[in-house]
C-alpha cells in the first residue's frame, strides 16, 4: 500500500526514498563539478576577473536593468493587478539577490567542471573549426541546440521525482512577476548542465557572444512577467509571458496536464504535443495545488528568510512530500 503525501496523492512504496537518494546525487555531482572548476580555474592567472566576467553575464547590469525594466512594465500593464510590494515580490527579490550574489559564482565553477570533465572522457563530442560556416550562423545553432537542451531538461525536471523536488520551489509562486525568475533551488542548475554541450561541440568554431547570452537571458525572465502579452502573430513561435502563465497554472488545463515547457523557442512544445496557445481569457491562478512547498501566503508579513530557509531545505526532507511527476 503506498503512502499519501500531502497533496492527497497515494505514491507507490519506495518513491519518496528513490527521490531523496536522487537529490543527493544531484548535489554530490554539483559538488564534485564544483570541486573539478574552482581546480581549473584556481590554476589560471586571474580566478577572480574569471569569476566576476561569468558572473556578469548571468547577473549583470544589462540583466539588471532589463529586469528593473519589465518590472515597471508589469505597473503599467499588469495581467493581475497586486500591490506594489506584496510578499511574493519581497521574497523573489530575495533570491534574485542571492542568485546574484552567492549562486552566479558557484555556477560558473559548476559549468567550469562539467566543461573540463567534458573535454577529458568526451572529447570525440568536440568538433574542429568549421571554416565552412559563417559565424553568425554557428551562433544560432549554438543558441538554438542550447533551448532544446533547457526543453529536455525542464520536462525531465516535471517527470522524475528528485527533479521535481529541486524545480517545485519555483512552481509555489502564487503571484508570478519578473523577479519569479530566480525563485530557483541553487541545485536546479545542475540539471541544467546539458544546455553547455552544445557551445562545447561548436566551441572551436567561435564563442557565443555575451551579448547573445545575455539577451536570451532577458528573455526568459520576460517570460515569468506578471503581463499579458501575447505577442501576436508571434505567440506560436516565441515563449510569451501568458504562454508561459500556462505553464504555471495550478491545476491542469487540459487533459495533457502540464504544458508549454518552452524557454524561448515554442516548435519544441509543439513537437511534443504540449504547447497550449494562451487566449484573451483572465490569467490562470498559478501555484502548486494543495502547497506542499512552503510559501510566503501563509507566513507572517516579517518572515522572509524564514520563508526562503523553508523552501530551501524541503528538497532534503525526508516526508513524503512533492514527488510524483508533474
Amino acid at each position: 500500500m503506498g503512502r499519501r503525501d500531502d497533496s492527497g496523492v497515494i505514491a507507490p512504496p519506495g518513491r519518496h526514498a528513490v527521490a531523496f537518494a536522487g537529490v543527493l546525487g544531484v548535489a554530490l555531482a554539483g559538488a564534485w563539478f564544483g570541486w573539478v572548476g574552482a581546480t581549473r580555474l584556481a590554476a589560471g592567472q586571474d580566478f577572480r576577473h574569471t569569476i566576476a566576467t561569468q558572473r556578469a553575464v548571468m547577473a549583470g547590469p544589462a540583466l539588471l536593468i532589463a529586469v528593473g525594466v519589465i518590472f515597471l512594465a508589469e505597473r503599467r500593464w499588469p495581467a493581475v493587478r497586486r500591490p506594489m510590494l506584496t510578499r511574493a515580490h519581497v521574497v523573489d527579490a530575495g533570491y534574485l539577490a542571492l542568485f546574484a550574489v552567492v549562486v552566479a559564482p558557484l555556477v560558473v565553477l559548476v559549468d567550469t567542471g562539467f566543461a573540463v570533465d567534458a573535454q577529458r572522457h568526451a572529447s570525440f563530442l568536440i568538433l574542429g573549426r568549421l571554416p565552412v560556416l559563417p559565424r553568425a550562423l554557428v551562433v544560432v545553432v549554438v543558441l538554438v541546440a542550447m533551448d532544446l537542451a533547457n526543453w529536455l531538461a525542464h520536462g525531465a525536471s516535471h517527470r522524475f521525482g528528485a527533479l521535481w523536488r529541486l524545480h517545485a520551489m519555483h512552481h509555489s509562486q502564487e503571484d508570478m512577476s519578473v523577479f519569479t525568475t530566480f525563485r530557483t533551488h541553487p541545485l536546479v542548475h545542475a540539471s541544467y548542465l546539458p544546455a553547455l554541450v552544445p557551445a562545447l561541440v561548436l566551441g572551436a568554431s567561435g564563442p557565443v557572444p555575451t551579448d547573445a547570452l545575455v539577451a536570451y537571458a532577458c528573455f526568459v525572465a520576460l517570460a515569468h512577467a506578471n503581463l499579458p502579452w501575447t505577442f501576436g502573430p508571434l505567440r506560436s513561435v516565441v515563449v510569451s509571458p501568458a504562454y508561459h502563465r500556462l505553464h504555471h497554472a495550478s491545476s491542469a488545463i487540459d487533459e495533457r496536464g502540464t504544458v508549454n515547457f518552452g524557454f524561448v523557442l515554442v516548435c519544441w512544445d509543439q513537437l511534443a504535443q504540449r504547447a497550449l496557445l494562451p487566449s484573451a481569457r483572465f490569467p490562470v491562478p498559478t501555484g502548486i495545488a494543495g502547497r506542499p512547498v512552503p510559501v510566503e501566503q501563509t507566513a507572517g508579513p516579517f518572515r522572509t528568510l524564514g520563508v526562503m530557509t523553508a523552501q530551501l531545505s524541503q528538497p532534503f526532507e525526508r516526508r513524503p512530500s512533492i514527488d510524483g511527476p508533474s
